[in-house]
């Protein structure tokens, strides 16, 4: 998995969170890949979180 999807995901994931806008788990690729203008692939988004998602346990 690409370091930098993995780097930006988490950054736009606290920054969310300190939005309070949405919590960790209301976030989907699908809302990420809009919000990038889909400059990254919806896969890589996919794994991406999947990966953060994981090394949260």
């Amino acid at each position: 998995m690409n370091k930098d999807i993995i780097s930006r995901l988490t950054e736009f994931l606290m920054n969310e969170a300190r939005s309070c806008s949405m919590d960790f788990g209301c976030v989907t690729p699908q809302y990420v890949y809009r919000m990038w203008g889909g400059s990254v692939a919806l896969e890589d988004i996919e794994a991406g979180l999947k990966e953060i998602k994981n090394g949260c346990r």
